[in-house]
């Protein structure tokens, strides 16, 4: 399900700029409070049909400006704006370790099975038509010029930010299958998801919180997750007890998950 409404209201502009303009001037700017400012990003592509969700924080800066840079040439060769934002968004998917990392949690825990395919990776591959990637905020963020990083301002707590989760996530939500998993990438986007819940938009079972952030940096967490490391390899930053419970958690969720 594609909805380019807004789309339409940017495509002119983005065609008409350069992409330095694009990046560096206000023509993308869709909001501002304080040092919050918010930039249009080509996200609208909606898979209807996903089951497995991912939700990150927002578009970062360097994300942004590609979907842009991806807008614009896909304009500029006439593609048609639907099938533009499809593109765009398959882009964006996750890519090279992170990805790997993704995978090797999700088989971990057996989600695969409950999907009915052999492995994780195929949802990136001939079972794309299962996975469906968002933001908590869909648009580019910045903070004083910098990437937003989600827990200052808390998102929940800032009337600008959440005020993008209920115009753009929530109408997203609503799109999307009664039966999906979310799966947040971190915990500020899994604060956001309960949130939704106590609202009514998602039930608990369907927020598969815990799985250790997939970046390389938490590689030590992921490791410890996989069983790949015993508590006693573990630096002192990172807490056994708290993964084991969260194994324990994600695992009773999953056990219980029906498809529809």
């Amino acid at each position: 399900m594609i909805s380019n409404e807004q789309f339409s209201d940017f495509a002119s502009t983005i065609r008409s700029h350069t992409l330095e303009q694009l990046y560096l001037q206000d023509h993308l700017k869709i909001g501002q409070s304080g040092h919050l400012s918010s930039y249009y990003a080509p996200f609208e592509a909606i898979n209807s049909m996903a089951q497995v969700i991912f939700v990150g924080i927002c578009p970062g800066k360097a994300q942004w400006q590609h979907a842009i840079e991806v807008a614009k040439t896909g304009l500029e060769s006439n593609i048609p704006p639907a099938t533009l934002l499809q593109k765009i968004k398959a882009e964006s998917a996750f890519r090279g370790p992170m990805r790997r990392n993704i995978v090797q949690m999700l088989d971990y825990v057996g989600l695969q099975h409950k999907l009915g395919i052999e492995t994780s990776q195929q949802l990136f591959e001939q079972n794309q038509h299962l996975l469906h990637s968002t933001s908590a905020l869909r648009h580019c963020i910045l903070n004083k010029g910098q990437n937003y990083n989600g827990s200052t301002p808390n998102m929940l707590r800032n009337e600008f930010l959440q005020q993008h989760i209920h115009s753009f996530l929530i109408p997203e939500i609503q799109q999307l299958s009664s039966s999906a998993v979310y799966i947040p990438m971190g915990l500020s986007v899994a604060q956001v998801l309960h949130y939704l819940s106590s609202l009514g938009y998602l039930n608990e079972g369907q927020i598969l919180d815990g799985f250790p952030h997939p970046s390389g940096a938490n590689s030590e967490r992921i490791q410890y997750f996989l069983g790949q490391k015993t508590p006693a390899q573990l630096s002192k930053t990172t807490n056994a007890y708290k993964i084991d419970q969260e194994k324990i958690n994600l695992s009773n969720k999953i056990r219980n998950l029906e498809f529809k």
